[in-house]
């Protein structure tokens, strides 16, 4: 089986050359096959079609990988509404969207806040929470973090057909 730092390392410059990059890897364990699921993203977001030229080209190298040729099956996928983030370049690329956040302790006696990212000034994460107050972290005080991404924001609610959300064809 290979190791998710290992596959990161045959994956992330192919990604990097195509313009995308990758967001999480998961290494599923199968009785005779190992699941490689692949996240990965663009800035301006990611089709099926891209995902689906991707798998291609990264199965191309993971079949000359010694061990693995056959052994695995590969998803590459969007990593949707709710991605995962973990940088300060991530943290950066959001500002202004909703985020929900596990802390690794409690922070002023929560564990948890859910907000909208502010701004990030070198190290730190301002987090806007309930109404103004802003509460100020540090990337190491995060345990784990996800978007909370809404499907309409920036979006005209007209669809292709000029017809509004909701609204029936006559």
């Amino acid at each position: 089986m290979i190791a998710k730092e290992d596959l990161e390392e045959v994956v992330a410059p192919m990604l990097e050359e195509a313009g995308a990059e990758l967001v999480e890897i998961q290494v599923v364990p199968g009785a005779q096959q190992v699941q490689l699921r692949l996240f990965v993203d663009r800035p301006a977001g990611i089709t099926v079609g891209e995902c689906g030229r991707l798998s291609r080209r990264i199965a191309r190298e993971l079949d000359l990988l010694p061990g693995l040729a056959g052994g695995y099956r590969l998803e590459v996928s969007s990593p949707g509404m709710n991605r995962p983030i973990w940088t300060l370049d991530h943290f950066r690329r959001f500002v202004g969207e909703s985020v929900c956040v596990v802390l690794r302790e409690p922070h002023e006696g929560r564990t948890w806040h859910k907000g909208t990212i502010a701004s990030v000034a070198g190290e730190r994460i301002r987090l806007r929470v309930q109404g103004d107050e802003i509460v100020e972290l540090g990337l190491g005080d995060i345990a784990k973090a996800h978007l909370e991404l809404d499907a309409w924001k920036g979006r005209s609610r007209v669809n292709p057909a000029g017809r509004k959300r909701g609204e029936q064809e006559v």
